[in-house]
């Protein structure tokens, strides 16, 4: 098979139409369609079917798509690792984060350094859930994550432990439940969650399971943190919530006033990772970005292990 090949089913997949794939392939409609015709007669598969919406992707395509767009990303990513070496180009680094990994203390300082030394370098940082992050990293989006969820061995990523932070229960102290001293108590109460509810390796997931007691019923999902906060003093709700968060990260006057809950279970802490598809295949400024957030939050973590 050849790289056009996959280019042109990626290309339609995204654009839904012929037409439009043409159009940012800057290939002729007949040729973008020899194309797909030749890689599924090479694969023995079907990979797209017409519908009234347009092109979409059969149940086999659905089944190579991520692998094609790997590919794709993995050849722009070699262009620009050759711009690199040859100085002839901007190069660009995408980084995922949590909304509690962007806070963590010497992370801005780490980007700044590194944009103050690379100034050719276009540096990107997103925003992500920790399950939406394992999936922009696996479909080649990102070229690393700095993520706060458990090592899952089985989804055959590169994690690098940086540091573990400790998490605690919240609400507001004009909560009627604020002096319960055990989950079980708070079973039927408010809750507020930033992760996906059926998320199970999720930190708000992981508080219940570990103490054996069932999850709460009553949960709004929101991934804003600065809504979660409201919403856990609008709704009388609780919220789990790393103690980072709560001492140094909030915006003063933005972010209303807190009580930690002191339950006798186990909160789970908030493992701290850098995570790619493989360190060794990552392009010159990501690596360098990658190794140097690596020290800087590993030195940060034994500082404050000092305290």
């Amino acid at each position: 098979m050849k790289f056009h090949q996959i280019r042109a089913l990626v290309a339609i997949n995204q654009c839904g139409s012929i037409i439009e794939a043409s159009q940012i392939l800057h290939v002729t409609q007949p040729a973008l369609s020899r194309s797909i015709k030749d890689l599924e007669r090479e694969l023995g598969l079907t990979l797209l079917q017409r519908s009234y919406k347009g092109m979409s992707l059969t149940d086999e395509g659905r089944r190579v798509i991520r692998h094609a767009q790997m590919a794709v990303e993995s050849m722009r990513r070699l262009q620009i690792e050759a711009d690199n070496i040859h100085e002839t180009a901007v190069g660009e680094v995408t980084i995922g984060v949590t909304s509690l990994t962007a806070m963590l203390p010497g992370f801005d300082q780490c980007i700044s350094d590194f944009q103050a030394k690379n100034q050719r370098v276009r540096i990107k940082i997103s925003e992500q859930r920790p399950s939406h992050l394992v999936q922009l990293l696996r479909d080649g989006t990102l070229d690393f994550a700095l993520t706060s969820q458990q090592n899952t061995q089985r989804l055959n990523l590169d994690w690098e432990a940086v540091n573990r932070i400790q998490g605690t229960v919240i609400c507001c102290p004009d909560n009627p439940l604020r002096h319960s001293r055990s989950l079980r108590q708070l079973q039927y109460a408010n809750w507020i969650s930033m992760d996906e509810i059926d998320d199970r390796s999720s930190q708000f997931y992981q508080m219940f399971e570990v103490n054996d007691i069932h999850p709460p019923q009553k949960v709004i999902e929101c991934s804003s943190l600065l809504l979660a906060l409201r919403l856990v003093e609008n709704a009388d709700a609780f919220m789990t919530l790393s103690k980072l968060s709560v001492r140094d990260s909030l915006p003063p006057g933005r972010a209303p006033d807190l009580v930690w809950v002191e339950v006798e279970e186990i909160i789970p802490e908030y493992p701290i990772y850098l995570v790619c598809i493989d360190r060794h295949s990552l392009t010159s400024p990501a690596r360098d970005l990658f190794y140097g957030l690596k020290s800087k939050l590993a030195a940060q973590a034994l500082a404050e292990a000092d305290l």
